[in-house]
C-alpha cells in the first residue's frame, strides 16, 4: 500500500514522523537538563548545610543570650557570675534545625532538614525518602547523592558523614558533656566512629513541569523561526520536486503519445536528481527518434527495392 502513495503524502509523512521524533528528543533533553539543575541547586543548599553545620560542631556548641520567641529550645544553660545574664547553648542538630525554619519561611525555593534513622528529637523522624536514602548511603558510602520526585517536589538527599568533631556527642557516652546526657540520655545516637554515616541533608525545591520549561521557549522569536522552517520545507518540497515530478511525467507521457519533438531539455552537469532523470529521458527520446527514423529509411529502401 506504501508504494502506491504519491512522493508528496510519503514525504509528508516521513515529515511529521521526524518531526514527532526532534520534539521527543527535546522533550527528554528538556527534562535532563531540567533535574541537572535542580540537583545543582540542591547540591549547592546541602553543602552550604554542611559548611554551618561543621562551623557550629568545630566549636562544640554556640552560646546565645536569649531565645527568639519561635525557637525555645536549647541543650545548656549557663548564668553570669552575677546571675544578672542567661546563656542558652545550641548544639549542632538545634542550630541546623532553626535555620531550616528560618529558611523555610522566606521566599527561597530550596528547604531543608537534617535527618538521621537515630534521631533524638523526634521533630526530626525521617520521612519514607529520607529512610531509603540513608539505608542506601550506609550499604555504600561511595553514593554521592540520592534523588526522586514525588508529586509536584524534587528530593534530593546527600550523606553526612561523621567528622573527629562530632564524636564528642556521637561516640562514647561516657566523654558526653553533661548537657548532651540530661537532655537527650545516654541510649540515643552513641557508638559512632569516623566515617560513618550519621544522617543525610535532605532538600526538597519545588519542580519544574515539561510544560513550564517548553513554554520558555515559545518566545515570538522561537514561534517565528519554527513555522519559517515549515513554510521553506513546504514551498522547497512543492516547488523544487513535486511540481517538477508532475511536469516531467506530463511531458513524458505527451512524448509516450508520439509527440517527440517535445522540447525537454535537461544539464547533464546537474547534481540535481530530476535534472538526470530529464536528461535520460531526453537520451531516450534522441534514442527513439533515431530508431525511427533508421526504420523508416529501411522501409524506404526496400520499397525502392520491390
Amino acid at each position: 500500500m506504501f508504494s502506491k502513495w504519491s512522493i508528496q503524502l510519503k514525504y509528508s509523512l516521513i515529515f511529521i514522523l521526524t518531526l514527532a521524533l526532534i520534539v521527543a528528543g527535546l522533550f527528554i533533553g528538556i527534562y535532563t537538563l531540567k533535574t541537572i539543575q535542580l540537583r545543582n541547586e540542591a547540591t549547592a543548599s546541602a553543602e552550604q548545610v554542611i559548611a554551618f553545620r561543621a562551623w557550629v560542631a568545630n566549636t562544640g556548641v554556640i552560646w546565645v543570650d536569649h531565645l527568639a520567641p519561635e525557637f525555645r529550645d536549647f541543650l545548656g544553660k549557663r548564668t553570669s557570675s552575677d546571675n544578672a545574664l542567661e546563656f542558652f547553648s545550641k548544639n549542632p542538630a538545634l542550630a541546623t534545625r532553626e535555620l531550616s525554619e528560618i529558611v523555610s519561611k522566606t521566599a527561597t525555593r530550596a528547604t531543608f532538614r537534617v535527618t538521621s534513622d537515630e534521631y533524638r528529637n523526634p521533630a526530626n523522624a525521617p520521612d519514607a525518602f529520607e529512610t531509603a536514602s540513608i539505608q542506601s548511603f550506609k550499604n555504600d558510602r561511595n553514593q554521592k547523592y540520592q534523588e526522586a520526585f514525588e508529586g509536584n517536589f524534587y528530593r534530593y538527599s546527600q550523606p553526612i558523614f561523621v567528622q573527629q568533631s562530632c564524636l564528642k556527642c556521637h561516640g562514647d557516652p561516657k566523654d558526653a558533656p553533661p548537657d548532651v546526657i540530661a537532655k537527650y540520655g545516654d541510649k540515643r545516637a552513641f557508638g559512632y566512629k569516623v566515617g560513618d554515616v550519621r544522617g543525610i541533608i535532605s532538600v526538597k525545591l519545588p519542580d519544574v513541569t515539561l510544560a513550564q520549561v517548553f513554554l520558555t521557549f515559545l518566545n515570538p522569536f522561537t514561534v517565528a523561526l519554527i513555522v519559517l522552517a515549515f513554510l521553506l520545507n513546504f514551498l522547497f518540497t512543492q516547488k523544487a520536486i513535486i511540481n517538477r515530478l508532475k511536469d516531467l511525467a506530463k511531458t513524458t507521457e505527451r512524448l509516450a503519445q508520439g509527440e517527440l519533438d517535445l522540447p525537454l531539455q535537461g544539464n547533464p552537469d546537474s547534481r540535481d536528481e530530476v535534472d538526470h532523470v530529464r536528461h535520460a529521458i531526453n537520451l531516450l527520446r534522441n534514442s527513439v527518434v533515431v530508431a525511427m527514423k533508421r526504420l523508416q529509411k529501411t522501409l524506404s529502401d526496400r520499397k525502392s527495392v520491390v
